[in-house]
């Protein structure tokens, strides 16, 4: 996932914590991690809800050994069947020459926006889940100045334990990318995520395109994704612009849009028959403001149009986040 900040005084302090503040145990040994807590109200037509958590914490250990690095991050977070959890574990062979080998359990190439706080320019993600988490398996990926290309056979794609011809109905996953830096602040991702389907059932498939453009204290991203999986065929984009405000604050406004089409199985399942069409217009505005090199307090609030159906929802977000 995107890991490419422009460093404002705010995304310096928010960009991935494996590149900031480590803290030196002995010269094959760091330690990394943060902290993030956040009050959060929505208002919709369901009514108000408030919650206050602390919603993750987590310690990244990184490993150095010539030509070997590991990473090894232990997570919590609220709400998860098992709160405390072996995020990923993996080990990287630096072959030389821009080539290196992975092999473990690392996070997806897929999607524009972090799968940690640490790295998003607001509180909340653009739209539901299609964007992959972390998955087992081996990686090989080279760059050089034009950019890079990388590919990983894993497990499942989308399923994290191990398994390969279990119980899952899923054979084995793929993920390839494609990653462009013609010029001076543009990149370009494109990337495709595959789960091959066992005993006649349907891949589940990713397209993933997003492009970013940092010019000055600006950030300007867009991103798009089709993903199927035999029961959905779901379009997903986002519009962001970020800027720095000041010496210490980052301002970001996003426009996205998440059009879920069901198939009729699932439809019938969900109003009774035929094919259902749903779909999410999300509108977001965030400030993030770096106390000092450890500290960011992030506050957002967002409109959500949600179809005429289920209506629209106002949500608001204080987050601090210390990382460490």
């Amino acid at each position: 996932m995107n890991k490419l900040l422009s460093l404002t005084a705010a995304g310096a302090l928010l960009t991935s914590s494996t590149i900031y503040g480590q803290i030196e145990i002995n010269e094959n040994l760091s330690v990394t991690g943060f902290l993030d807590m956040s009050l959060f109200h929505a208002d919709n037509n369901d009514g108000d809800s408030t919650s206050f958590d602390l919603d993750q914490m987590e310690l990244d250990f990184l490993f150095s050994f010539d030509e070997i690095t590991a990473q090894v991050d232990l997570d919590y977070q609220r709400g998860d069947a098992n709160e405390i959890d072996l995020e990923q574990a993996f080990l990287t062979y630096d072959l030389g020459e821009g080539t290196s080998v992975t092999a473990g359990k690392f996070l997806s190439y897929m999607g524009w926006e972090t799968a940690e706080p640490t790295g998003l320019y607001q509180y909340s993600y653009a739209y539901g889940t299609t964007i992959p988490g972390y998955h087992n398996g081996v990686s090989i990926d080279f760059s050089d100045d034009w950019g890079s290309i990388g590919l990983a056979l894993v497990d499942s794609v989308y399923d994290d334990d191990g398994s390969i011809n279990g119980d899952d109905p899923f054979e084995v996953g793929a993920e390839a990318k494609l990653v462009l830096t013609p010029a001076e602040g543009w990149t370009f991702f494109l990337g495709y995520g595959l789960d091959s389907a066992d005993n006649g059932g349907v891949d589940r498939e990713l397209i993933n395109f997003w492009g970013s453009y940092e010019v000055g204290s600006s950030t300007f991203a867009a991103e798009y994704n089709v993903y199927t999986d035999g029961f959905r065929d779901i379009d997903q984009w986002l519009l962001m612009y970020s800027v720095a405000v000041g010496d210490k604050g980052t301002f970001t406004a996003r426009i996205s849009n998440d059009k879920r089409d069901y198939e009729s199985q699932m439809a019938s399942a969900m109003v009774g028959s035929g094919q259902l069409e749903d779909e999410d217009t999300k509108y977001t505005l965030a400030y993030i403001h770096a106390v000092n090199d450890n500290l960011a307090i992030v506050s957002e609030i967002s409109e959500v149009d949600m179809g005429s159906w289920r209506g629209s929802s106002t949500e608001y977000a204080l987050e601090a986040l210390f990382t460490f």
